[in-house]
């Protein structure tokens, strides 16, 4: 391109960003409704302009608009980041209903200058939390102005609850309902559950019971369908970290898993399972007590696990 043609296509582009100037004072004064239509149809043609400087140009004027056709706001809003973002950081244009339907079609750099805003609506709040990245999340989370819904703190919990550092986010907020941090104390670094305790006056007995709750449906999500061999192995791996405990067992076993009470107890026992399920299915009561004995099991647990091997030997023989 000769440096003549160059300069022409430079004036046109000035030309046009000079445009943009006059289109945003017109279209925020009042006109009749044919002459604002045309001067919209203008803003049409340079929201779709080759030139980025014009398209830029156009959202920074635009921005301070009050009234805009949805068409162009939208068109404006899902350009690229250095369009979009100065648009949507600013512009009221969009009621709340119309940026949650708006919000699904947008990319990261839009979500993001939403979330920042300290206007954010409810329903513009639960789309992005409900699509959006956890990068973009992290920033509806860390906006102190804006007050998170109990249906979309919700949502954070299901799509990110095995986030730890978005749930020590999630936890610094001060406006968290009750069955929200009960929720989320189970999911939290161990300071920050100290801290959601003190700060919703949680019962400290409560918050561990609630998070040894957690703790158990984690594992039981994990052996629900294992075979035999996968669960003896992974009570292996849990008695190592210290994390199976009487309480567990019992509440698996009672939820139907008698492979995790053979396992353990074969553990503490030092026996082969082979050896437990002969003193659990003899109905030899002294083989049994011996068993429990060598695993230093209480007369009150062994007791619960009686019964739950009996009830279960019972249904199998009907």
């Amino acid at each position: 391109m000769s440096m003549s043609a160059i300069n022409i296509v430079n004036a046109a582009t000035l030309e046009k960003v000079v445009l943009t100037q006059r289109i945003a004072g017109f279209l925020s004064s009042d006109h009749n409704d044919e002459e604002r239509a045309a001067i919209e149809n203008v803003a049409r043609l340079l929201a779709q302009d080759i030139s980025l400087q014009v398209r830029e140009a156009l959202a920074f004027e635009l921005r301070t608009c009050k009234i805009l056709p949805h068409d162009l706001a939208a068109k404006i809003a899902s350009d690229v980041e250095s369009v979009a973002s100065p648009f949507l950081s600013s512009t009221e244009v969009f009621s709340d209903v119309q940026l949650a339907g708006l919000v699904p079609h947008l990319a990261e750099h839009a979500h993001i200058s939403l979330a920042r805003r300290s206007d954010i609506g409810p329903q513009a709040c639960m789309a992005i939390v409900s699509v959006g990245s956890d990068k973009t999340v992290n920033f509806i989370i860390r906006n102190e102005h804006i007050k998170i819904q109990e249906d979309a703190l919700k949502t954070v919990t299901k799509r990110f609850g095995m986030n730890r550092e978005m749930m020590d986010l999630l936890a610094a907020r001060a406006d968290l309902p009750l069955g929200i941090v009960e929720k989320i104390i189970q999911k939290v670094s161990e300071d920050c559950r100290t801290a959601l305790a003190k700060t919703y006056n949680v019962d400290p007995a409560i918050a561990q019971e609630l998070t040894q709750s957690a703790q158990n449906e984690t594992v039981w999500r994990r052996i629900e369908k294992a075979s035999p061999t996968q669960i003896h192995a992974y009570v292996i791996e849990l008695r190592k970290v210290s994390q199976v405990t009487t309480d567990m067992v019992l509440e698996f076993a009672g939820r139907g898993s008698l492979n995790f009470l053979e396992s353990f107890i074969a553990l503490e026992a030092g026996l082969t399972l082979g050896a437990v399920r002969t003193a659990f299915y003899s109905g030899d009561m002294s083989a049994f007590v011996s068993v429990m004995q060598q695993a230093s099991i209480s007369k009150a647990a062994a007791h619960e696990y009686h019964r739950i091997i009996s009830k279960a030997a019972q249904a199998e023989q009907k």
